[in-house]
């Protein structure tokens, strides 16, 4: 852990870094929303980036608990489909300025060549990439020892997001600070899935 203040998960009561945490805030009429920024004043309620923890917060008691009143929960599977959408939108933003930062490789043959220079640091692929394109990029990353992550982005809101005219399946990123931001955004996807 770093020196980021802790903040304890209302579900699982796991200690959690302040940046590693959804923070829940109420609004004026007492329904919880979610401070994505953690700067809403008031009271907060911390949640793990977790499936699990997210479903749990549906029951209300934590968060009732919590914030010591009644919590008006929003309709439908809150806060995990928030969660999802905003990791798919910082996943979508991080991408497109690492690529204009040099710091992402997108398509087959710049990974193929990223890889040969020893330039990668991880690889990724996206969420609707079949099990070939997949097994060959994990074969890849296995042979050049880096991590392979699995994005929520579609190949096409990855090209989009890319500025590039088609869809792209693989990427592959380099050093820099954009590239360390979205690894973070991508190991946060597989625990909401």
């Amino acid at each position: 852990m770093s020196d980021q203040a802790l903040r304890t998960c209302v579900v699982c009561r796991a200690s959690v870094e302040k940046g590693d945490a959804i923070r829940i805030v109420l609004s004026p009429t007492g329904e919880a929303c979610v401070d994505w920024r953690h700067k809403l004043p008031g009271r907060g309620a911390s949640v793990c980036w977790s499936r699990s923890c997210l479903e749990g917060i549906q029951r209300k008691g934590p968060l009732n608990r919590s914030f010591k009143t009644d919590v008006v929960l929003p309709a439908g599977d809150w806060p995990l489909t928030a969660a999802r959408q905003q990791l798919t939108r910082r996943q979508r933003e991080l991408a497109g300025l690492a690529i204009r930062a040099g710091e992402l490789k997108a398509g087959g043959s710049l990974v193929d060549r990223a890889l040969k220079r020893g330039w990668v640091l991880y690889l990724g692929v996206t969420s609707d990439a079949g099990d070939t394109v997949f097994g060959d990029l994990e074969k890849s990353a296995k042979g050049y020892e880096v991590a392979l992550y699995r994005s929520l982005l579609t190949s096409e809101e990855l090209g989009a997001a890319l500025g590039r005219s088609g869809p792209r399946s693989t990427f592959a990123v380099g050093p820099g600070p954009l590239g360390k931001a979205l690894r973070t955004e991508l190991k946060r996807g597989p625990a909401l899935l």
